[in-house]
């Protein structure tokens, strides 16, 4: 192999790794601004609002607060 002909070799390489270069910087550039609505960008906010997620109800969850039981109609429940 002629020194020519490595020297050939090496820039075509050379060429190729900065097309690619190119190609995977333009590729980045174009998905840039959707990339900060992604679900889990932000993957503290996103556990934060896992951790304080409210019941589907919509009710606020506070203590349960037990009333009187419900009256018994069993024969010689008698207290």
């Amino acid at each position: 192999m002629s020194s020519m002909q490595t020297l050939l070799t090496v820039a075509v390489l050379l060429a190729l790794v900065a097309l690619g270069a190119l190609f995977i910087a333009r590729v980045n550039a174009q998905g840039a601004g959707r990339m900060a609505s992604h679900r889990y960008a932000d993957w503290k906010q996103s556990l934060r609002q896992r951790m304080h997620k409210r019941p589907s109800g919509g009710a606020h969850p506070g203590p349960h607060v037990a009333g009187p039981p419900p009256p018994s109609d069993k024969a010689g429940n008698d207290l």
